[in-house]
């Protein structure tokens, strides 16, 4: 992603609401033991739902209705707003969290209701009878059986770069707890900080490794 993809990006609504509200939480918000505990099961499905949903997602080239999507027309969104839950209940940011979420709501029912237009334009009457039985973003018991499948593939995975949400939500999820510790707690480094340091720059390093590595190829194509 060259600079000016990377500025199209963030100029986005979404973006534009998420980073002010990442700086707020990184200046005035604390984590502690048991807002973690209590928000690792929304982080836990977030990750797992977008990371199932990454494994089937062939983007605009097929309508994809395998694996999650067969229950649900938006599994990515729907692991978005569980993390984004997760994290407002770990950092205890309640009454600004709860407005994040309207905000983000609004944001993505916009999205979605532009994106359904380019599928509808593009796949006619098999996304159409998709679309009218399995709904946006609460999922149905009934699978869609209709349609092309495929199985889930960890090149896809990786090609849609869905590793490096998972790697940055540890990332975060450490920082979060080491300020709880150090800046509020006043714990001293200790041998259980130290560790987690080491685990934060390792995950660090391997997503700029990634990155490098990804450039590289890309300069002899």
């Amino acid at each position: 992603m060259n600079i000016k993809e990377r500025f199209k990006r963030w100029s986005k609504l979404r973006f534009a609401i998420i980073y002010p509200l990442a700086v707020f939480a990184i200046l005035f918000s604390n984590s502690d033991d048991k807002s973690i505990m209590k928000s690792i099961c929304f982080i836990i499905a977030g990750l797992l739902l977008r990371l199932w949903a990454n494994g089937y997602a062939i983007k605009m080239e097929k309508l994809t209705t395998s694996g999650p999507y067969s229950f649900i027309r938006h599994p990515l969104y729907l692991g978005t707003m569980l993390l984004a839950i997760g994290f407002v209940i770990m950092l205890k940011i309640y009454y600004i969290g709860a407005l994040f979420i309207i905000l983000m709501t609004i944001v993505y029912y916009r999205t979605i209701k532009k994106e359904e237009t380019m599928l509808e334009v593009k796949f006619k009457g098999e996304y159409l009878r998709y679309k009218k039985k399995i709904p946006a973003v609460f999922p149905t018991i009934f699978a869609y059986r209709e349609g092309e499948k495929w199985p889930f593939s960890f090149k896809r995975l990786l090609k849609n770069h869905e590793y490096k949400l998972f790697l940055w939500v540890i990332i975060l999820m450490i920082a979060f707890h080491l300020k709880d510790e150090i800046m509020v707690e006043h714990e001293t480094m200790d041998v259980k900080i130290l560790m987690l340091l080491i685990v934060a720059f390792i995950l660090g390093i391997f997503d700029l490794a990634g990155e490098f590595i990804k450039r590289k190829k890309k300069q002899f194509i």
